[in-house]
């Protein structure tokens, strides 16, 4: 009897052993999700870009007087705590410098756009008042003698002149772009919008070339964190005032808009360029929203 146990024992130890072996490593969560789901979970996943304009009524909250959210993105760049990337792929770092030569506004002056070369060949000059000279004026008659021009004082501690740069105010970077992953839990049987980065872009309406302009990208796990850390970050509530939000929980309850402008393609191309105009590209948006809608619903049913 004593045998048998043993080699029922044992038998059960080596099952469990090579159950053990048998298993495959975890899959390590993302690491851009603020709350990361399990890759075993993941029943349906798409990756989505979506365009926020801040000026819409229903995001404005985020864009209220002295609490812009670019407001606090520019601080926090300024101050260190935050790290810009050159893309929403989140793999190339910013330096201050760099971030900050993406701020400087474009010259608008027909001057500056001449180049030296031009410059030097008399372009962009033309309103000058000629000098004087005693010489011929060429209709028979010599000029009058300049004035004597009084001596020059010495400019040994003059500073030259330098040229002013401008940049961009808060209040002008108006257009966010978020890329996030649509994620349908098997588990929970949830729709779930997992937001990975957000882009601060100046509008095309604020550029000398018409396009929009990406300033830099930001993960959302760090901007998640700076929100939660300051109390000033709220979600402005002008219907009651005293249910302002942190704007961390505003982004956790989507109150915001923001219509798809791309879905992840081969082609890497947005909406608008795969169906080929604004309005097709629009309604193909509204499609991808009610698509994931449905697919959600269709994990209730029996």
């Amino acid at each position: 009897m004593k045998l048998v146990s043993k080699i029922v024992l044992f038998s059960a130890f080596l099952g469990s052993a090579f159950q053990t072996l048998a298993q495959e490593k975890p899959v390590p969560g993302n690491q851009n999700s603020v709350r990361p789901i399990d890759e075993s979970s993941i029943h349906y996943k798409a990756r989505l870009w979506r365009r926020m304009d801040l000026n819409e009524k229903i995001n404005q909250p985020f864009f209220s007087v002295n609490n812009e959210i670019s407001k606090f993105i520019l601080e926090w760049v300024k101050a260190g705590v935050l790290t810009p990337y050159a893309n929403d792929s989140l793999l190339t770092k910013l330096s201050p410098e760099q971030f900050q030569d993406n701020l400087k506004m474009e010259e608008q002056s027909e001057e500056a756009t001449l180049s030296d070369a031009e410059k030097a060949a008399g372009f962009g000059a033309e309103g000058a008042t000629p000098k004087a000279t005693g010489s011929d004026d060429g209709w028979g008659g010599g000029a009058k003698p300049a004035a004597a021009a009084a001596p020059a004082k010495d400019a040994f501690e003059a500073k030259p002149a330098l040229g002013a740069v401008s940049y961009y105010f808060p209040k002008e970077l108006s257009i966010l772009e978020i890329r996030e992953d649509a994620i349908i839990d098997r588990r929970r049987s949830r729709l779930y919008f997992d937001i990975q980065s957000i882009s601060l872009i100046i509008p095309a309406s604020k550029t000398k070339a018409g396009f929009d302009k990406a300033v830099a990208s930001f993960r959302y796990k760090d901007l998640y964190k700076l929100f939660r850390s300051n109390p000033n970050c709220i979600w402005y509530n002008s219907e009651n005032e005293t249910q302002h939000k942190n704007m961390a929980d505003a982004f956790d309850l989507r109150m915001f808009q923001a219509r798809i402008i791309k879905k992840g393609n081969v082609e890497n191309k947005f909406l608008t360029d795969l169906y080929g105009g604004e309005k097709e590209g629009l309604m193909m948006s509204q499609m991808l929203e009610y698509k994931l809608l449905e697919m959600e619903h269709d994990l209730w049913e029996n």
